[in-house]
């Protein structure tokens, strides 16, 4: 898949933002980034529609544009929605999810098994990552999923604004093993419940350093 300027443009600014390389609040150059990343202006500015429709990039009248600030209120809100979105994401992969879909979440539990305990940040970070990512998947609804994927960056990002300060403890991603194990067994209930502790143990592990 060749991907256009506009695409190419949208991913980098994206991860930058999300990883905080792009500081909350800052202004955005547009010449800045048409330089650092060697792409039009057009693209960049198509880009940055996308990434403000994600609420990642916010535009003000007459001020300019901006990458979007991160509050107390933003974090309640992102991990309201997420904890609802993430859960019904849970019950739905109890009834949808394909053979191969479970050996690829079986896979990813697994990862995280042959790691337990010596992992760093960024690894548990990226299996987190992936598996909410495929639990979406499996629900085998692409608006849902397209939802996950905004709310998720939205918290990912306020994951990295609080990196230097977190323990992989914070992640509390043993909870994949018990979701997993309510797929398996087609226990909805529990796939709902245990999901919804683990985001909530995020949100909790992020005030504490507020």
């Amino acid at each position: 898949m060749i991907l256009t300027d506009a695409s190419k443009a949208y991913t980098l600014i994206k991860e930058r933002i999300i990883t905080t390389q792009m500081a909350p609040g800052s202004v955005i150059h547009e010449t800045d980034l048409m330089a650092e990343l060697e792409l039009g202006r057009t693209p960049i500015r198509e880009a940055l529609k996308l990434l403000e429709a994600e609420k990642l990039v916010v535009v003000s009248p007459r001020r300019g544009t901006f990458v979007a600030d991160i509050t107390i209120k933003d974090l309640q809100q992102v991990q309201e929605i997420r904890v609802e979105l993430d859960a019904l994401c849970a019950r739905l992969a109890v009834e949808r999810i394909t053979p191969a879909e479970l050996e690829e979440l079986r896979q990813l539990v697994k990862e995280y098994n042959d790691c337990a305990g010596h992992c760093d940040q960024d690894t548990l970070m990226k299996l987190d990552q992936r598996f909410h990512g495929l639990l979406a998947q499996v629900s085998h609804n692409r608006l849902l999923q397209a939802e996950c994927d905004m709310f998720y960056n939205l918290s990912l990002r306020i994951w990295y604004l609080y990196l230097d300060k977190l323990t992989p403890d914070d992640l509390k991603i043993e909870a994949f093993k018990e979701i997993l194990a309510a797929i398996e067994t087609k226990d909805p209930e529990r796939a709902d419940r245990v999901i919804r502790v683990h985001i909530r143990h995020f949100q909790d592990s992020i005030r504490q350093h507020l």
